[in-house]
């Protein structure tokens, strides 16, 4: 399972651990969106800190989420990014207009907390 944490109004965070293969990709898409609708969340933050592999077809499922959040007028903020999934992302030439990169989670849920209080 992947939990979707509300930390704050309008804040979620979705901490991504373990391998992720494409099936828990398509869950994890799933019950992002489900979960920015439902808690009406402005700001979602995908934490990637805990993840150990990822492939390009599992880096392109994460983006096409990020994407689809976007469209419902949540801001995606990805932390944790390994080289790996850097490389991965590169790979793709992944559109990441609009996503927010940090390098950690405490970052991110900063940058948020920033973004929400205005």
């Amino acid at each position: 399972s992947t939990p979707l944490i509300p930390v704050a109004d309008g804040l979620l965070v979705m901490p991504l651990i373990g391998t992720i293969d494409q099936t828990r990709a398509r869950q994890i898409l799933e019950s992002l969106l489900e979960g920015v609708v439902r808690q009406r969340s402005r700001f979602v933050i995908l934490d990637m800190t805990g993840v150990r592999e990822a492939d390009a077809q599992v880096a392109s499922t994460l983006v096409q989420a990020a994407c689809a959040s976007r469209l419902l007028g949540v801001q995606v903020i990805l932390t944790g990014i390994s080289p790996a999934m850097a490389q991965a992302l590169v790979g793709l030439n992944a559109e990441l207009t609009g996503i927010a990169t940090l390098s950690t989670l405490q970052s991110g849920i900063a940058y948020a907390l920033q973004k929400i209080q205005k």
